[in-house]
């Protein structure tokens, strides 16, 4: 590949690679920060360096070490932060690895290495120091890109210097920001790189160099100051959709054995699953998740009552893995939206969190927006985007009451900050999910919505308002944090990258014109 090469100072230069890579040199002998593809070693003689002893690595992340794979021996020390060997060490290679990810949440790295690298010491960690070359090196810890992550802070030409790694980017933002996304919920990785970046805006710094994009010579701190506004900007929007808002929980009576009725013909069961009773005896389950089968199964003997259908409220295996043993026991019909459908179209090849490679078919299509009657009950049918992108609400009369089934998109305000949280991995959307599903429900005015995870609670739209408010304000966040000021390009690109890693990434990532 073509490498370009920039002299930044004396003895000091960054070379364009995969990664920025940071050559330090002093006399004869020269380190490097960060590795890349290792292309940038061929001009090392033009530029008088003949022999390169030590190379620095920020994070494990494939684009920084890739290149250290062509050989399984090199002419110089290979130095990792403590901690990254899980993901660098072939020993450690059946704990964490590229793909097929962990399917509960997020992965705990988007981009490990491709292939494992032996004969690297993990001898680098936060607030520790190296002499090395006639140079002292600083490390400071800034996860973000890994919990592990690390900066090089040393001084050269009369210069301080700081190799952040992807802890920061030029113009206050994150290379990635999807990576700061450690679970599927929580702001804790924005937290934690906030901290990080709050320990590198107290150090007297001249040149901030980046493993992406430009080096930051004008004003590194302010710059670095800005940053730690948007991380907080960003952690605060993974807080609280609806502060403020009581949770409004429904009391139902408890039948036992974990089951529960709120309504004559609507009963709650296990841990996810409602189950709608026709007059005709007959039974409407809905998110059958497999660890609830016998709950369900007491309650249809207690009720004396058989599921004839099945509805899903999105493609989480916690609410619908049920299906195929609710077909083979009840002879039941399942039915799905297209949306929900569209990961389980080709589940063995599709990376996305909570899926579970396993066959629902046959099931029926719902329309994508509009009508379905089951027996006595017409149900409104639409997208529900929010957790995740492949979500859908259906809304019935019951017991003269306005039903709507939400699955994990809004919850209680005690529960998971009131949305069951967001991330780019789960295509998570702001403008064209949150904010459209919060508005839906404004204007469809159930009285009850029956959420996932045994929680069904009293609407009140003061509480929708609000998400409406805080998905414009989530939405800026994120947008905030990216280089280009482009989601698709720098944020929701997570699920190009599992494209690339030869998966397959579902399609519907935005709304249909």
């Amino acid at each position: 590949m073509s490498v370009h090469c920039e002299q930044l100072l004396p003895g000091f230069w960054r070379f364009e690679d995969t990664c920025n890579v940071y050559v330090l040199q002093r006399g004869e002998e020269a380190i490097a920060i960060d590795f890349g593809s290792g292309a940038w070693l061929e001009h090392l003689p033009a530029l008088g360096i003949p022999r390169l002893t030590h190379v620095f690595l920020t994070h494990h992340h494939d684009d920084q070490c890739a290149g250290l794979a062509r050989q399984a021996c090199w002419p110089f020390t290979i130095h990792a932060p403590g901690g990254e060997e899980q993901f660098i060490d072939p020993a450690h290679a059946g704990e964490s690895h590229r793909a097929p990810w962990f399917i509960e949440g997020c992965p705990a790295s988007y981009d490990a290495p491709r292939t494992r690298l032996a004969n690297v010491q993990y001898d680098i960690g936060g607030f520790a120091w190296f002499f090395v070359n006639g140079f002292r090196l600083r490390f400071v810890h800034t996860p973000g890109h890994g919990p592990h992550a690390l900066s090089v802070v040393f001084e050269h030409a009369g210069r301080q210097i700081v190799c952040c790694g992807d802890a920061a980017h030029a113009g206050a933002t994150i290379w990635e920001p999807y990576h700061l996304e450690w679970d599927h919920w929580t702001g804790s990785g924005a937290l934690a790189a906030w901290q990080g970046i709050e320990r590198l805006q107290g150090l007297g710094i001249d040149l901030l160099c980046p493993a992406h994009g430009p080096v930051v010579t004008e004003q590194p701190r302010r710059m670095l100051q800005a940053l730690s506004k948007k991380l907080l900007d960003f952690y605060r929007a993974k807080g609280h959709v609806s502060p403020g808002e009581v949770n409004r929980d429904l009391q139902p009576e408890q039948l036992g054995h974990d089951c529960f009725r709120y309504l004559p013909h609507l009963y709650q069961f296990g841990g996810n699953g409602y189950m709608l009773i026709s007059e005709s005896g007959e039974a409407l389950v809905v998110d059958p998740w497999s660890s609830d089968l016998d709950t369900l199964a007491w309650l249809c003997d207690h009720l004396q009552v058989r599921p004839t259908a099945m509805a899903v409220s999105h493609y989480h295996y916690d609410h619908c893995d049920g299906i195929p043993a609710v077909r083979e026991r009840y002879a039941a019909t399942a039915w799905l939206h297209p949306w929900v459908a569209e990961p389980w179209q080709d589940a063995a090849r599709t990376i996305l969190p909570w899926l579970l490679p396993i066959d629902l078919q046959p099931f029926n299509l719902w329309p994508e927006d509009g009508v379905w009657q089951w027996n006595e009950y017409t149900f409104a049918i639409a997208p529900w985007p929010g957790q995740t992108w492949w979500h859908c609400a259906f809304m019935a009369e019951v017991d003269g009451r306005r039903v709507l089934f939400g699955g994990d998109t809004f919850q209680p305000t005690a529960l998971w900050n009131g949305t069951s949280g967001f991330c780019a991995f789960n295509n998570s959307r702001f403008l064209d999910g949150y904010l459209p599903s919060a508005e839906l429900a404004l204007a469809w005015k159930p009285h009850i919505i029956a959420a996932g995870h045994t929680n069904c609670y009293a609407f009140s739209p003061s509480k929708f308002r609000k998400i409406t408010r805080w998905a414009r304000q989530a939405d800026q966040a994120v947008r905030a944090l990216c280089p280009s000021g482009d989601l698709e390009r720098d944020y929701y690109i997570v699920h190009e990258r599992i494209a690339e890693a030869g998966y397959r990434t579902p399609g519907n990532r935005s709304v249909p014109a």
